[in-house]
Order: structure tokens, then sequence, then C-alpha cells
């Protein structure tokens, strides 16, 4: 007669393949924002099938991206997140950068970059981006 305690997740655990398949995806984010921010400037009529999959497919995880890097809390993840994924600053640029100017260790850092990616996989799972059961990045 006892009562049954049951776990709930509000954000399902991140697993290593969907940080993998969004350090992917922000490896590719710079180049993926201007591409789709170029085609968003063309005239819908005029596009061809390919700027029209850009379009559809990468402006909704670009747009969501954005959307999760907003919800990023601690301000030094965001600013070592945004330094290394959004600008595009290769790792060792972005360690450099905040080893020398705030005195973080490089498994500091690893951990900030990591907490980001979690809060972007997290966001990105609850969009359905990321984390169906076949483990395919799939758009509907």
């Amino acid at each position: 007669m006892g009562a049954t305690v049951v776990q709930m997740e509000i954000y399902p655990s991140v697993t290593e393949a969907e940080r993998k398949t969004v350090k992917k995806l922000l490896t590719n984010y710079p180049k993926l924002s201007r591409q789709v921010n170029d085609v968003r400037r063309r005239d819908p009529e005029s596009l061809t099938p390919q700027q029209q999959k850009v379009l559809n497919e990468g402006g909704r995880i670009l747009d969501e991206i954005n959307v999760a890097v907003g919800l990023i809390i601690d301000e030094e993840v965001k600013k070592i997140f945004e330094h290394r994924y959004i600008k595009g600053v290769k790792y060792s640029g972005t360690i450099d950068a905040f080893w020398s100017e705030r005195g973080r260790s490089e498994k500091t850092i690893d951990r900030r970059i990591g907490v980001g990616v979690d809060t972007i996989a997290e966001h990105l799972k609850l969009c359905g981006i990321i984390g169906k059961s076949d483990g395919k990045l799939t758009l509907e």
C-alpha cells in the first residue's frame, strides 16, 4: 500500500550522441547563419529548391539555436559559449581568450562550454529537432 515515487524530468537528459549532434550543428552555425540570412533577404518567389531548403530547415535550426542561447542563464557561460560557437572562434582561440583575460583553467572553460552545449541540446530536444527515436536530425 506504499506510494510509488516516480522521478520525472522536465528536460529529458541529454545523451552523448545528442551532444555530438549539437556540437556539429554549432560548429556549422556561423556558415548556416550567413546562408540563412542571405536567403531571407531574397525575393521568396525567386528561390531555388536548395535555397528554399536552407530557408525552411536551416532557418528553423538557426532560430531555435538563437532562442536556446538566450536561455543560458550564467553570463560567463554565455560569453564563453558565444565566443566559441556563435562567433565561430576555434577551440584554441577560445581557451587563449578566456584563460588569459579571465584567469580560467582549460577544464573550467570546457565545463562552461559543456553547460552551454547541454542548454542548447535540451532546447533542441524539446523542439523536436534532435532526440528522435531513430537518432537522426529531423525537421517537421
